[in-house]
């Protein structure tokens, strides 16, 4: 099927590692150019280097940049546009999870917190904004979790700012409809990424890794049987980014195995 993905400008917010990185993957194996950026400058390296695999280099943008800040934000769009001449795509994949209850949860991990998953996707978009108006057929998709429709006690601060994305997606994807720019959510159960990987080697080194996650999806009664994978989770990424969802506004996708029970 033709995703109609081809000459596409697509930027990933988050994009050197996880699902943001294997949506980078998948963008260039449909035609796309792609611009990915992340805090970390051998990370950021070590993506580009691998992104080389399916793609052409004039088809490749890495940067560092600290999604939080808005000098950064700002610079890496401005220098993402000039580059390639315009962008059509927003992936917001940038996320860090903190696990403790309200009373061990600190100040500072609360502002962690607010500034990933709001401060982060609102400077994303105002840098952006204009590129996909002139596109004509912008496209903004972001990564939240079943975390924001089902709260988990041990995960409060996660919890509580995936909501709030999940209603200022909501709300963006009304404002910007006028710009005909069409703005979705894709809502995450457990995933099989980085993040889960350092867990796994801190929690159980000595476990098979496949052993280790299919105990992981019993104790947490996914009712697939099993965690996704990062490229099942960019596959509905790029579907919402294609004309293929071209009526598809306002929308949360769960990729989560049915493990969400909020309707």
């Amino acid at each position: 099927m033709d995703l109609g993905l081809n000459g596409k400008v697509a930027v990933i917010m988050g994009g050197t590692s996880g699902v943001g990185l294997k949506t980078a993957e998948m963008f260039l194996q449909e035609g796309a150019k792609v611009a990915v950026c992340g805090r970390d400058e051998k990370r950021k390296d070590d993506a580009y280097n691998h992104l080389l695999n399916f793609g052409e280099d004039q088809a490749i943008f890495a940067s560092t940049c600290d999604v939080t800040s808005k000098e950064d934000v700002n610079t890496f769009i401005k220098e993402t546009a000039e580059r390639f001449n315009g962008i059509d795509i927003l992936v917001n994949a940038a996320g860090q999870s903190v696990m403790g209850y309200f009373f061990d949860v600190t100040d500072e991990q609360w502002e962690q917190q607010i500034q990933l998953k709001y401060f982060a996707i609102i400077h994303a978009v105002r840098a952006v904004h204009p590129h996909l108006v002139k596109s004509g057929s912008g496209r903004i998709i972001n990564i939240n979790a079943t975390l924001a429709k089902e709260p988990e006690r041990h995960m409060i601060a996660t919890a509580a700012t995936r909501a709030g994305l999940l209603n200022l997606s909501k709300t963006l994807s009304q404002e910007l409809a006028s710009d005909n720019i069409l703005v979705n959510s894709v809502s995450l159960g457990l995933i099989r990424t980085d993040q889960w990987e350092r867990r796994r080697k801190l929690n159980a080194p000595e476990m098979d890794p496949e052993e280790y996650y299919q105990d992981l999806a019993k104790k947490r009664n996914i009712p697939l049987g099993r965690v996704g994978e990062a490229e099942e989770v960019a596959s509905v990424i790029l579907f919402l980014a294609s004309d293929k969802a071209s009526y598809v506004a306002g929308s949360t996708i769960e990729t989560a195995g049915a493990l969400g029970k909020a309707l």
